[in-house]
């Protein structure tokens, strides 16, 4: 069973809260926070190959999108992509599915691969305030 814990809204009157009924965070959500430095001209082919093949291989684990983004202004050709799980047990089981599955392997790995300069891995919580990914 998941533990989750009411997040109150701002105002009465904010429509997400009287469409939606009360939003839930469930209390071990952890984040897993990618900063990937890719080689200059790659962030588009980057982004096209997760938008093609990545997103669905994840979300078919429960893996929920909590952010997904490139640099404007700042060190250039860097993505950011942050990925929630229920927990470790959830995150774990789920990076071991994401790894066997075929598409991953066949379909994804070979069109990012080599594109990453440098990569940093994290593990985050989220703060009690922030509501968790819709």
């Amino acid at each position: 069973m998941v533990s989750c814990v009411p997040i109150v809204c701002g105002m009465a009157d904010d429509l997400r809260c009287r469409q939606n009924g009360p939003i839930f965070k469930e209390l071990n959500m952890i984040y897993n926070m990618r900063v990937y430095d890719l080689k200059p001209g790659s962030v588009p082919e980057y982004m096209k190959a997760v938008k093609d093949v990545a997103l669905k291989i994840r979300e078919d684990q429960g893996i929920k999108l909590a952010g997904w983004y490139y640099t404007d202004v700042g060190p250039q050709h860097r993505i950011v992509h942050i990925w929630a799980y229920r927990d470790y047990a959830h995150f774990e089981k789920a990076r071991a599915a994401v790894h066997d599955d075929p598409s991953w392997a066949n379909d994804y790995l070979p069109r990012v691969r080599g594109l990453a300069v440098k990569q940093q891995d994290m593990m985050m919580k989220g703060a009690d305030f922030f509501p968790g990914p819709q």
